[in-house]
């Protein structure tokens, strides 16, 4: 782990994730770099797992960081979110600041930030040097427990089901624009040929939508999310929710991917509303449990359980991103 000093007035904490596709080849690059562009008002730390999240956590802490910066993926953010929450509670959360360089870059993209990352830390950097406002964007946090985890993971989105093996595919085949768009490809192809095998099987569940249990069992996929827009740019949602208060839930079962399968490349952009039947659920909601459930994402990180397991989302706390256009401006 490489530290540099943080000023006590304007504490940066940066985590840097080496295995992220953008930091691969030049971390020492990128190391020098964030050091020239923060001097000694910055620590920064590479952590080449999980496990190392913690200690870097309790140090940012101890320093009463403004600002936590995340080189790396979601799936980064999401490791460090849940790690900072769970050790350091959910009230004053930092600044964050997702520096993208992964395999899914959601969370960066929905707020805003198109530039790589050494550009966004010279724009933040100017700002606190000129003493100005910082322009953030609030998103609210999903609240995740598992019953086979001891403690609740914190992230963006919540994906199952279809989404999920599309997920675990797209990183097989070695992610990027192009395998998406393969796999897209592919995937509309099997829903015409065969709906029921394969990654369009159904999962045998039973769900809770603030805490009334569907009458329809099974569903094909499930995501939950308190972004804007869904991964590759797609607008699925129909809601706008409030931060810390509810967020958005989109629910489908087999009936209605036959049926309706010839409206689903429009509703990646445009959002479908819920069906009467209840095979299709669009909308806002506050409280989701899935029982049966095998295997999910959060964020880009992936979560595998040979055995059943029972997922409970409520809304977590509301995080400000840094956002060049963002909704609101913060005194720091």
């Amino acid at each position: 782990m490489v530290g540099f000093k943080v000023s006590c007035m304007k504490s940066i904490g940066i985590i840097l994730n080496p295995s992220a596709r953008i930091n691969k080849t030049k971390t020492a690059y990128i190391i020098e770099e964030l050091q020239n562009i923060f001097g000694k008002d910055a620590m920064v730390c590479p952590t080449s797992g999980k496990e190392e999240i913690p200690e870097v956590i309790e140090g940012f802490h101890q320093e009463d960081i403004k600002f936590l910066l995340i080189s790396g993926g979601d799936g980064t953010i999401c490791n460090v979110l849940t790690s900072y929450i769970n050790l350091c509670g959910q009230e004053e959360l930092p600044i964050i600041v997702p520096l993208m360089g992964g395999t899914i870059n959601m969370i960066g993209a929905d707020v805003g930030l198109r530039e790589n990352q050494l550009s966004v830390c010279r724009k933040l950097n100017n700002l606190i040097k000129d003493k100005q406002k910082i322009p953030v964007t609030q998103r609210g946090l999903l609240e995740i427990n598992d019953s086979n985890l001891s403690q609740p993971n914190y992230g963006f989105t919540w994906i199952d089901g279809l989404l999920y093996r599309f997920m675990l595919d797209y990183y097989t085949q070695g992610a990027g624009v192009q395998v998406a768009s393969m796999l897209t490809i592919k995937t509309i192809l099997m829903s015409i040929a065969d709906s029921e095998n394969g990654i369009f099987k159904p999962i045998d569940s039973i769900v809770h939508i603030d805490k009334k249990e569907l009458p329809n069992k099974g569903h094909v996929f499930i995501i939950s999310s308190c972004l804007k827009k869904f991964v590759f740019g797609f607008n699925i949602f129909n809601e706008n929710p409030e931060p810390g208060k509810s967020f958005n839930t989109v629910y489908m079962r087999e009936p209605f991917l036959r049926e309706s399968r010839h409206k689903i490349p429009l509703g990646l952009y445009r959002g479908l509303k819920s069906d009467d039947s209840g095979d299709f659920i669009n909308q806002s909601v506050s409280n989701l449990r899935i029982q049966r459930n095998k295997g999910y994402i959060i964020d880009g990180e992936i979560y595998e359980h040979d055995n059943e397991t029972e997922i409970t989302i409520n809304p977590g706390p509301k995080v400000n991103i840094f956002s060049p256009k963002g909704e609101k401006e913060l005194s720091i």
